[in-house]
């Protein structure tokens, strides 16, 4: 019989390094979803979900075995991404742009045409503009919902706020984002 998530946990907490891998197996699609949605970079992303994993390790000792072992995952991910965002925005401040002579753009012959890969990228872009923008909680609560497709309740025990809390959050971030992103359109 598979070791359950608690069960996994428990073995982290003794020190078990033998527990971690089943438990990643089981959770870093979620954690890496997550990650994604926070960073908008795939490097960054799998360097997060390392991350997470080892700091759930480190931590093992620290977690409620009367909580669920998902959504402890997912904040830990959560935090990690924010943290991690915040540093590169700082850093970035700090850069000088390229030139626009000191670099090529690269098209996919078979990919979409010019046009409409601009379009896509310029709304990817706003989207991404958009979502910084939102207050922290709102912008974790719409990541949640919208890009790992967590369920309103999953998104309350996660975050540690009532489920109406959760409701009005979702609710103000995508009335915020309509109106932010209005009249973009294909």
């Amino acid at each position: 019989m598979e070791a359950s998530d608690r069960d996994l946990m428990g073995r982290l907490a003794l020190g078990d390094r033998g527990a971690l891998e089943p438990l990643m197996e089981r959770h870093y699609r979620r954690i890496y979803r997550v990650a994604l949605a926070y960073l908008r970079n795939v490097d960054d992303a799998l360097d997060a979900v390392q991350e997470t994993f080892v700091k759930a390790f480190r931590n093992a000792a620290r977690w409620d075995p009367a909580s669920e072992v998902a959504p402890w995952l997912v904040r830990i991910a959560v935090n990690h991404s924010i943290d991690r965002y915040r540093r590169g925005r700082r850093r970035l401040a700090r850069e000088e742009p390229l030139d626009d002579g000191d670099h090529e753009l690269r098209m996919a012959a078979a990919g979409p045409s010019a046009e409409r890969a601009v379009f896509g990228r310029e709304v990817a872009e706003r989207v991404a503009e958009a979502l910084k923008d939102l207050p922290a909680k709102q912008r974790e609560v719409f990541v949640l919902r919208h890009y790992d497709e967590m369920s309103l309740d999953e998104i309350a025990q996660t975050l540690g706020m009532s489920l109406g809390t959760v409701k009005s959050s979702l609710h103000r971030a995508v009335h915020r984002l309509r109106a932010d992103l209005e009249g973009l359109k294909a």
